[in-house]
């Protein structure tokens, strides 16, 4: 399994014509025991400088993951209730 982030840093206005930053494949079923290949870039030289202003401060640019229950809520889970990493 693959797992891609595409886009750049900033809100849909700021990023045109490309897009904020996404996951791809949007949703992904995993069997038990496989592995997934997380690929992704980011940019510590990322400055405000008008054309890529961003959302964030000037030399940051981060991805993270999380383990959420809903993906329509886009709510991390506490950590007691994770199982994404279960068996790593």
């Amino acid at each position: 399994y693959n797992l891609n982030v595409r886009g750049k840093r900033g809100n849909i206005v700021q990023t045109y014509p490309a897009v904020e930053y996404d996951f791809t494949p949007k949703v992904m079923s995993v069997s038990p025991g496989s592995w997934v290949h997380f690929q992704w870039t980011g940019n510590d030289d990322t400055n405000n400088n008008g054309g890529n202003n961003g959302e964030g401060i000037d030399g940051t640019d981060r991805s993270n993951l999380v383990e959420i229950k809903d993906p329509a809520a886009n709510v991390p889970l506490h950590k007691e209730h994770t199982t994404l990493f279960n068996d790593a």
